[in-house]
């Protein structure tokens, strides 16, 4: 009898650890299972954060690249870099640290609650009449941190911009003396950040204490309930101790969200401050039809044109003008004449307000903005080259192949290619950011060859002479007087003994054209601009 005794105790043993083994590998099964799973998410969402992230800044660059040019006219460049650069990282920070942590906290959310409502539907009840409350009480303060938070990125974005206007200007400052101005101005930008920056941490670190009150609160109540339905038998105590520990675990989650209130208010002022730059208005589109033009003969024409900058406040009221295929036009006036503008308005960089302007007999809107400016080069005062050898800079203006020869005989006819070949590296040498290591006269013979490279049918040359010395200059005119032959050329000058031998000479003002001729005609009627040209030889 013993022996069977043992025997049954002996199997009953056997069952018990089976069971055991049983749940015990299910639980590792569970836990492997849980962990590849959490691998696999964590993978997942790091990598829509990227996705995020790199169509955001794909958008935010074409955008800029579809923005009208008073955007940039209006606002500092260095504001600009901040919601590209600082604000955009700030939400990819956001999402590389807290979007993982949020979607779990979720799935978390909907189990737990699954099991809350399993064991008590009435303990379920009042974690879940936590939720609002802790949202009511929290909520006017996550506004309050969200406007501090706005008002910090703001202040980072006046800062940057700051720097770079004072880094610009570091000459101009030190010549007049004006560092100490420079640094209390700084400071000022620097204390309302620092003002900003209090704020913000200070509301969203108070949203943490208010939730966790609010959930020891709805706790004390899951626990006096519970013990309330223990006593009539309503539940088991192990019940009521799971539904608490669940409780306790429901309230993860939204103390989680608490604890990351400073980065949600942060990346949420950001989103707000680059979208604002994706509503900016654009340029007028293309249209879907536009004309090809494979080749301009460079005969241009106004036809009554009217623009202004700004609604309501018209520049140029009634600009018309006809330009003769290979005609030089020479555009002088006053500062603030409209000579420019005038230029803008020809390469579609700013839209007339009312007339027309035509391109080989076409209205320059039908033609698309890329098609336009194929046909133009152009030479600006402020001459514009990028971090790069000085070869990729001179091949910037063409998408054809450009041969070494080429690129000699262009350098060669505007004096670049002796200073060239001194440098180190010569035609591989490397620019840096500005072209800072070379002279700006040495700048704009570059950005003259580059025009020459191009090989345009119209050109544009907006005071392409003034930045060099006056032994120079001539040489260039000489260069510039050969690579117009042919062409149709427009000049903006202030020197206007450069300018005699034009075809048409325009005298502007107030943004209207007042005289037309040539230079012996002008002078004749001794009017504005023979006033001009002999005030600059009296």
């Amino acid at each position: 009898m013993a022996i069977l005794n043992n025997i049954g105790n002996l199997t009953k043993n056997l069952h018990h650890y089976v069971l055991l083994s049983t749940k015990i590998n299910v639980v590792y099964y569970i836990y492997i299972v849980s962990y590849f799973f959490s691998m696999a998410a964590n993978r997942l969402l790091a990598d829509v954060a990227a996705k995020v992230i790199w169509e955001l800044r794909n958008a935010i660059d074409a955008k800029m690249h579809r923005m009208k040019l008073n955007y940039y006219d209006t606002h500092v460049s260095g504001e600009i870099l901040s919601v590209i650069t600082n604000d955009v990282e700030v939400i990819n920070t956001f999402l590389g640290k807290n979007f993982y942590q949020i979607v779990t906290q979720v799935f978390n959310f909907i189990g737990i609650f699954a099991m809350l409502l399993w064991l008590s539907p009435w303990l379920a009840l009042v974690a879940v009449a936590m939720v609002p409350a802790t949202f009511l009480a929290s909520g006017g303060i996550m506004r309050i941190a969200g406007k501090s938070y706005a008002e910090q990125q703001e202040a980072i974005g006046e800062m940057n911009g700051y720097v770079e206007e004072t880094f610009n200007g570091q000459e101009v400052i030190s010549s007049f003396n004006q560092q100490k101005q420079a640094i209390d101005r700084f400071d000022d930008i620097n204390a309302r950040l620092k003002r900003a920056a209090y704020r913000a941490e200070n509301y969203s670190g108070a949203v943490m204490p208010i939730t966790q009150g609010i959930n020891y609160i709805g706790y004390a109540i899951a626990a006096l309930l519970g013990c309330t339905f223990v006593l009539r038998g309503e539940m088991v105590i192990g019940n009521v101790q799971s539904a608490l520990q669940y409780i306790r675990l429901f309230q993860q989650p939204f103390s989680a969200v608490a604890q990351m209130a400073g980065q949600v208010s942060a990346a949420i002022s950001g989103a707000e401050r680059i979208f604002a730059l994706l509503d900016e208005e654009e340029e007028i589109p293309d249209p879907i039809d536009s004309r090809k033009t494979p080749k301009t003969d460079g005969s241009v024409e106004f036809s009554h044109v009217q623009f202004g900058y700004t609604p309501g406040r018209l520049l140029m009221t009634d600009v018309s003008l006809r330009v003769e295929p290979g005609q030089k036009i020479a555009i002088v006036g006053p500062t603030g004449a409209g000579k420019t503008t005038l230029i803008n308005l020809l390469m579609r960089f700013y839209e007339v307000n009312g007339g027309e302007i035509h391109v080989d007999g076409i209205n320059a809107k039908d033609i698309s903005r890329a098609e336009l400016r194929r046909h133009f080069g152009m030479v600006l005062q402020d001459s514009w080259l990028f971090e790069g050898t000085i070869r990729d800079n001179l091949k910037y203006g063409t998408e054809r192949e450009v041969s070494d020869e080429e690129m000699v005989a262009a350098c060669s006819s505007v004096c670049a290619d002796a200073f060239i070949r001194t440098m180190p590296g010569g035609y591989d040498m490397m620019l840096t950011k500005g072209a800072s290591n070379i002279s700006q006269g040495q700048r704009q013979l570059l950005t003259i060859a580059r025009a020459i490279i191009a090989n345009p049918e119209i050109m544009i040359l907006d005071e392409a002479t003034s930045n060099v010395d006056a032994h120079t200059e001539q040489i260039i005119q000489e260069a510039m007087a050969t690579l117009m032959k042919g062409r149709t050329s427009f000049v903006i000058a202030h020197r206007l003994s450069t300018i005699r031998d034009a075809n048409v000479i325009l005298y502007m003002e107030n943004g209207d054209i007042k005289e037309v001729g040539n230079h012996d005609t002008l002078m004749g009627k001794n009017g504005k601009y023979a006033t001009l040209y002999n005030s600059q030889f009296a």
